[in-house]
């Protein structure tokens, strides 16, 4: 008997048909005697319509309501998803965070989980139950409801995953696996049968929706076995797990090259670019985004000034801390430049060569795409450039990087 934690997102249950196909894969597992618990996200657009009602009725939504209201979005999935177990004869129970004994910090909107009780969890197990638990949300030690973000619920997942000790973890989404690019932008996208826990959090940092990046360093954190499916076929999907050496068809190992995983664009970030008073305020900005859980990515720091990307749900905290530190006296000015989007290539040994960067830019630059900053780390190559072309970068830097070179 094998212990499987399985998480679906929107998509997969985007509707009362799919969440019956869902029963169904699940039925059958559970039927096979392993003991399921399984993740849920919001239906479909819930969690965007939710945002949206909120903001008819506030000009500047209380983060603490919000978490109130966009919880009821996973409420919904599991209690529904429990209704067509229970005409399948399956015995389950829906858990909300707070039920699981998800205990967060104290942020709204952006909370980080800080242990799991689940004594009700393992006692559902315990009574043969399928345990179904709403995903992206916890309680904080005060008793505050909480979410984790966007993305959250495959950090609920996993962290249950880790704390339960399960055999595997399966994500659940609408594609087979992870691709070298978004199979529905570019139709040559390759599919991977396993990549490295370093490689995919830079991926899903960068734009590459299929994981969360905190879901992927808790699996390695805590070796959770961990596996991307389609919920609507049996492929078995991409591995994501220990590093392993990049070996050629013929077993010679690529030495010095670089390799590139993906090519990725992330429209929901934007640039950010202040201008410091004097250099050790950076500090000053770090501790902001720390305390904020703000995200920043590709930071390039240069003639006083520092440029990195963001979260463009994030855009009116960081207006008003910005605001906060100009008057302060800590930033000059600042600038949200919020057509210019991160454009990346992921893989490894980038700083083998020194060239991948320039190589990068010259792509662009015969696509007549203007590269507004560029940032390269060991892993990752990331440029701004505006968001109308960035989809036009991505495959041409596809086709550049993990076709041609085939």
């Amino acid at each position: 008997m094998a212990l499987i934690v399985q998480k679906f997102g929107g998509t997969s249950v985007g509707s009362p048909e799919k969440i019956c196909l869902i029963a169904d894969r699940i039925s059958k597992s559970y039927y096979d005697h392993n003991q399921m618990v399984v993740v849920v996200s919001a239906m479909g657009d819930t969690t965007d319509e939710l945002i949206q009602l909120a903001q008819r009725v506030s000009v500047c939504p209380p983060h603490r309501e919000m978490d109130m209201l966009l919880t009821a979005g996973e409420r919904i999935s599991m209690s529904l998803l429990s209704m067509a177990l229970a005409d399948r004869k399956v015995l389950a129970i829906s858990l909300t965070g707070s039920q699981s004994g998800i205990i967060t910090d104290q942020s709204h909107r952006r909370a980080r989980i800080l242990k799991i009780l689940g004594d009700r969890v393992r006692a559902g197990l315990s009574n043969n139950k399928v345990v179904i638990v709403a995903g992206f949300q916890g309680v904080s030690e005060s008793r505050e409801v909480t979410t984790l973000g966007r993305g959250g619920s495959d950090t609920s997942a996993v962290a249950l995953a880790a704390i339960l000790r399960a055999d595997r973890c399966e994500i659940y989404t609408d594609v087979d696996g992870v691709f070298s690019a978004d199979p529905r932008r570019v139709p040559q996208a390759k599919l991977w049968k396993r990549v490295s826990h370093d490689v995919m959090v830079e991926l899903a940092t960068r734009g590459a929706g299929v994981l969360h990046p905190r879901s992927v360093e808790l699996a390695k954190q805590y070796q959770v076995p961990l596996r991307v499916k389609n919920s609507l076929n049996d492929h078995e999907g991409t591995m994501i797990g220990p590093r392993k050496s990049t070996q050629k068809a013929d077993g010679e190992s690529d030495m010095e090259e670089f390799g590139v995983t993906g090519t990725t664009f992330d429209s929901n970030k934007f640039l950010v670019r202040v201008k410091l008073s004097r250099s050790t305020v950076l500090n000053s900005l770090w501790d902001l985004a720390s305390h904020l859980h703000l995200s920043v990515v590709a930071p390039v720091f240069s003639e006083g000034e520092v440029w990195f990307f963001s979260d463009r749900e994030a855009e009116g905290e960081w207006r008003r801390s910005l605001e906060e530190l100009v008057r302060d006296g800590f930033i000059q000015s600042y600038r949200l430049c919020m057509e210019t989007v991160p454009l990346s290539v992921v893989g490894d040994r980038f700083s083998q060569d020194g060239k991948a960067l320039y190589e990068v830019i010259s792509v662009l630059e015969k696509e007549n795409i203007q590269v507004t900053l560029g940032s390269a780390s060991a892993l990752a190559i990331t440029v701004g450039v505006s968001q109308n072309r960035a989809e036009d970068g991505v495959k041409a830097l596809h086709k550049e990087f993990l076709e041609d070179r085939v």
